[in-house]
């Protein structure tokens, strides 16, 4: 999952939880996740869990294995960039608040507690709103974009620059397996899993 499904699932908890979840992947390990406040280290291990989840159901490996022979270890991360344009194209089928707004919410939300963020993620931060990437995950070309700019940022080694190719190929197939996904997914309490861990 990438920063819109991210944001997605944890948009009905406390602000510095969707700041933590926002952020995790710019915190690595328990030394660097204990020095924030408690609430943004609760969005930080809910990414983290929800990253789990994911990764390890069969649907989305299902997806990853007709990636891998041609992107090998970056398959997953395409993937996660597959999975936020579906939701964002099929935003309605989950959320009665229209994109557009959701996406203003958090923008002004993270910009709110931006000092918090590492710089690595209020760099994500200002990319993120200036390309009004949440709303615009629903328009493939922008898809074409960013796998571009993904595949410029490895050096071009993970071919992830020919990948919208895949999109559109599997687009049909790849809708179905995301709703089924997304049903499992919504079944999954993770803030109250955390707190019984």
């Amino acid at each position: 999952m990438n920063f819109l499904a991210h944001l997605y699932l944890t948009k009905d908890t406390p602000e510095l939880v969707s700041v933590g979840n926002f952020m995790a992947d710019a915190v690595k390990g328990t030394k660097a996740l204990e020095l924030h406040p408690e609430l943004i280290q609760q969005g930080i291990r809910i990414h983290r869990t929800i990253d789990s989840f994911t990764d390890t159901h069969p649907i989305f490996k299902q997806g990853t294995a007709r990636l891998h022979a041609n992107y090998g270890k970056f398959a997953p991360v395409i993937m996660d960039i597959f999975y936020d344009h579906l939701l964002a194209v099929r935003w309605l089928d989950y959320n009665q608040q229209s994109l557009e707004d959701f996406s203003k919410e958090q923008y002004r939300l993270l910009t709110k507690h931006k000092l918090l963020m590492p710089d690595a993620s209020r760099k994500w931060l200002r990319y993120i709103k200036m390309e009004n990437l949440l709303v615009n995950y629903a328009n493939e070309a922008k898809i074409a974009q960013v796998l571009k700019r993904m595949d410029k940022r490895t050096g071009g080694i993970s071919g992830m620059s020919s990948a919208i190719n895949e999109l559109r190929v599997y687009k049909s197939m790849l809708t179905i397996e995301f709703t089924d996904f997304m049903q499992d997914m919504q079944q999954q309490d993770f803030i109250n899993k955390l707190k019984t861990e």
